[in-house]
């Protein structure tokens, strides 16, 4: 969790920087569309402005008149600091929303981004934007900080396979297996290994038993049919190679032929 936190703050500074030091309007309006979309679809990201949105709507929802006097600045203070992220937001938003409208309609020198420049064409315009940024990385970053403290965790370090998700954790490394609905092959691999089998992870798995108990291939064929698994196992390495950039090339240990097996790399558990 650590690294994907820090992963993502650094992603977020990326696209800060880049729009302090870009000058051409158009380019600096594409930065802050990739920014935001970035926001809307990196999940922990995504988690963290849906719960600063029910919190916004629990503040605001708080009753006018209050007899404590202590809890009634309490509740203003807190009302006042939920807007402004949220009008620090929207100047972004509405940005994104009208360079995702030019994308798609290839607006790019018509009257959509020329209404859109008008709009930012204040002399403050620039400061707000910044302010934006920085008030949007601020809120987002103190609650990925509280998030990484209270998941300060034994799975930090550990390997695992989230089935939920599809996504294998190696040390703190993170792997996408699933990138579409359907399970695929490495996903059942991965889910009879760690799921069904977390027990037995130092075991050896063969393709045989694999087939029959997660695959529910009753027919399988050992001359043939190794090869669907033995392919799903290198799927797998590559993914893993890829997404750790080559530091992790080695995580299954498997092989070919009617007797093939596979078994999780020890030096990884």
């Amino acid at each position: 969790m650590k690294l994907v936190i820090q992963k993502t703050k650094e992603n977020m500074l990326e696209f800060t920087q880049s729009f302090s030091v870009e000058r051409n309007t158009f380019q600096r309006f594409v930065i802050v569309y990739k920014y935001v979309s970035f926001l809307n679809k990196e999940p922990i990201v995504k988690d963290i402005l849906q719960k600063i949105f029910n919190d916004t709507a629990k503040i605001i929802g708080e009753p006018d008149v209050n007899t404590d006097e202590n809890e009634f600045l309490k509740v203003k203070g807190e009302v006042i600091l939920s807007r402004e992220f949220w009008t620090y937001y929207s100047n972004l938003e509405i940005i994104h929303g009208k360079m995702k409208q030019i994308q798609q309609c290839q607006l790019a020198d018509k009257p959509e981004f020329e209404q859109l420049s008008n709009l930012f064409s204040k002399p403050y315009s620039e400061k707000m934007l910044t302010l934006s940024f920085e008030v949007v990385n601020s809120e987002i970053f103190n609650r990925l900080d509280q998030a990484c403290f209270y998941l300060e965790d034994e799975k930090e370090n550990e390997t695992f396979f989230d089935e939920k998700k599809s996504i294998l954790f190696i040390k703190g490394e993170k792997i996408m297996i699933n990138k579409q609905a359907k399970d695929s092959n490495s996903h059942k691999l991965l889910k009879y290994i760690f799921i069904t089998n977390k027990n037995n992870l130092t075991d050896d798995f063969f393709f045989s038993e694999i087939a029959e108990n997660e695959f529910s291939e009753l027919d399988y064929n050992e001359d043939k049919n190794w090869r669907k698994y033995h392919m799903a196992c290198q799927v797998i390495n590559r993914k893993t190679e890829k997404n750790t950039k080559d530091k992790i090339n080695d995580f299954l240990i498997f092989n070919t032929g009617n007797k093939g097996k596979v078994s999780l790399n020890k030096k990884y558990l």
